[in-house]
């Protein structure tokens, strides 16, 4: 291979790995502008937040309870000031278990154009919400009568 031809891979590998570093900067807010505690609390509280396997219903005093494949939470949530819906549960599946302790926090902010953004805890990725909270956050408890059911099979 000549030096012409070396130097057109070059170019050729530096442009791929431009567009593939600004796409993943895309991603994630240019600015992160944490939503206030009470922004956050308009956001959930009094809710249901439908999941793939469950969902969570985020009680106006704090109360928090929540379903996934076969699992049953209860404990409490809050918000900060620095944008995060946490919550701190117990979550059981069967009787004789002892049950998990679980804090969880999805951080939520406005990129400079004021474009809401949320943190998976899991993962720490970044993404916009769309129409989520139009579709898979409802309000009141949608998940009461499973909760119930399954805090007695589980004992909690």
């Amino acid at each position: 291979m000549n030096i012409h031809g070396m130097r057109r891979k070059i170019v050729f590998a530096s442009v791929l790995c431009l567009a593939f570093s600004n796409s993943a900067l895309a991603d994630s807010p240019d600015r992160k502008n944490p939503l206030s505690g009470s922004q956050v609390i308009e956001l959930y509280s009094g809710k249901t937040w439908l999941w793939s396997k469950g969902g969570s219903y985020w009680g106006n005093g704090g109360e928090f309870q929540a379903l996934w494949d076969g699992s049953v939470a209860v404990g409490k949530w809050y918000a900060t000031d620095k944008g995060s819906l946490c919550y701190e549960a117990v979550w059981k599946k069967v009787r004789d278990e002892a049950g998990a302790n679980l804090k969880r926090c999805w951080t939520h902010v406005h990129d400079s154009k004021g474009v809401l953004w949320k943190q998976d805890p899991q993962t720490k990725d970044w993404y916009r919400p769309g129409k989520e909270f139009e579709e898979r956050v409802k309000t009141g408890n949608k998940i009461k009568s499973e909760v119930n059911k399954r805090r007695k099979a589980t004992g909690l």
